[in-house]
C-alpha cells in the first residue's frame, strides 16, 4: 500500500506528467469527435481504463482492492464523477480544446462557493474575493452575452460545478478510502453502466475503423495512467502543489489545439482564462495558509 513520503521532485514529475496525460485524452476525444458518437466515446474511455486500476489496485491493496466503507458517499461519486465526464467530454467536442480546459478548471472556484452549505467550512473574505474575481474571469471567457455565444458553453460551466461537487465528495472520502480503491470502482460501475447501455441500445455503439479503435483504446489506457499518476503525486507533494501545477494544463491546451486544430482563442478568452487561473491558485495557496495557521494556533 502506498504511504505518504516527500519527495518533491518525483512528485512534480507525477504531477506534470498527469498533466500531459490530461492533454492527450482532450486531444483525442477533439479528435474522434467527428468520427464517434458520445455513448462510444463513453463506452471505451470506462471499459479499457479498468484493467490497469485493477491492476495498480491489487498491488497496492491486494485483497482489498474493492473494499469501500462508505457505500453511500461512493454512489454519489460515481453520479457526480459520471456527471462531469459527460459534460466535459461534450464540452471538448463542442468547444475549443482551450476554453473548454479553462472552464474545467475552474471547478476551484465553485469548490469554495459550496464548501460552506456542504462541508460547513468557513469561508473568509480573501477567498470570497478570490471567488468573485474567478467568477468575472468566467464571464469574460464564456462572454455569454455576445452574438458568438453558443449553448454550448454551458457543458464547460456544468463540467466545472460538477468537478466541484466531486471534489467535496472525494475529501468525505478520503477520509475512510484508499483513492485506488475509489478510483477502481468509480470505473468499474461507469463500465458496467456504459456496457448495459451499448446492450440495451446496441445502435449507439458506432462501428469504428482500425486507426479510430485504437484511438478510443488509447483513450481508456491513458485515462487510466493519468489517474495512477495523480493519484501517486499526492503521496510525494502537497495537495496544493498538485493543484497548482494542473493549472498548467490550460496554457498547454490552447497551444496543442492551435497546433493541431488551428483553433484559436480570442484575446478576451486568453484574458479569461488568465484570471480564472489566477483565482483558483490564490483559492488554493490561501487554503493551505489557513490549515498552516491552524496548525501553528493547535
Amino acid at each position: 500500500m502506498f504511504t505518504y513520503d516527500k519527495r518533491p521532485v518525483r512528485g512534480i514529475i507525477f504531477v506534470i506528467t498527469g498533466v500531459v496525460l490530461g492533454l492527450l485524452v482532450g486531444v483525442l476525444i477533439k479528435k474522434i469527435a467527428t468520427e464517434v458518437n458520445l455513448v462510444t466515446t463513453l463506452f471505451y474511455r470506462f471499459v479499457f481504463s479498468v484493467p490497469l486500476l485493477l491492476l495498480f489496485a491489487i498491488l497496492g491493496r491486494g485483497k482489498a482492492a474493492l473494499k469501500i466503507i462508505e457505500k453511500r458517499t461512493m454512489i454519489l461519486r460515481v453520479l457526480c464523477g459520471l456527471s462531469g465526464m459527460l459534460f466535459w467530454v461534450l464540452a471538448i467536442r463542442n468547444l475549443p480544446l482551450g476554453q473548454a480546459t479553462a472552464l474545467f478548471q475552474s471547478s476551484v472556484i465553485f469548490v469554495t462557493i459550496l464548501s460552506p452549505f456542504l462541508l460547513f467550512e468557513r469561508v473568509g473574505w480573501y477567498r470570497w474575493t478570490a471567488v468573485f474575481v474567478g467568477l468575472t474571469g468566467i464571464l469574460i471567457l464564456t462572454n455569454p452575452f455576445s452574438q458568438a455565444a453558443s449553448f454550448e458553453i454551458l457543458y464547460g460551466v456544468l463540467a466545472a460545478v460538477a468537478g466541484a461537487l466531486l471534489s467535496i465528495i472525494l475529501r468525505r472520502l478520503g477520509k475512510s478510502e484508499n483513492s485506488l480503491s475509489v478510483a477502481l470502482v468509480y470505473n468499474a460501475i461507469a463500465a458496467g453502466l456504459m456496457v448495459g447501455t451499448v446492450l440495451v441500445f446496441p445502435l449507439q455503439l458506432d462501428r469504428v475503423q482500425n486507426s479510430v479503435f485504437r484511438d478510443l483504446v488509447f483513450l481508456g489506457i491513458i485515462t487510466s495512467f493519468s489517474q495512477i499518476f495523480f493519484t501517486g503525486a499526492y503521496h510525494y507533494v502537497d495537495a496544493v502543489v498538485v493543484a497548482s501545477l494542473r493549472y498548467l494544463q490550460v496554457p498547454l491546451a490552447g497551444l496543442t489545439a492551435y497546433i493541431l486544430f488551428t483553433e484559436i482563442m480570442t484575446l478576451p478568452e486568453i484574458s479569461g482564462a488568465v484570471i480564472v487561473i489566477c483565482s483558483c491558485l490564490l483559492i488554493s495557496w490561501r487554503e493551505v495558509a489557513g490549515v498552516g495557521a491552524n496548525t501553528k494556533n493547535n
